[in-house]
């Protein structure tokens, strides 16, 4: 990618072109992927990506080890 995560000098705007061939590749593939999926890339940062519409959904506060336990019990409905 052209920056590592939270670089916030020019390198890192999704219409910076210096950058070799297989950066710029990478950085379309991952926009194009978000994008079909329904986020809104941040022009200044090529890691930054909104959820259309995120106003609407409530936000949820989850610790991991509280993700996990819902994920197994999901798991186990499913099954």
């Amino acid at each position: 990618m052209p920056t590592p995560y939270d670089n916030f000098t020019e390198r890192a705007h999704h219409n910076y072109m210096k950058l070799p061939a297989k950066v710029r590749q990478n950085r379309w593939i991952l926009k194009t992927i978000m994008e079909k999926y329904g986020f809104k890339s941040i022009t200044s940062e090529w890691w930054h990506y909104d959820l259309k519409n995120w106003s609407k959904y409530p936000i949820m506060d989850f610790s991991f080890d509280q993700l996990d336990s819902l994920l197994r019990q999901r798991k186990t409905v499913i099954r």
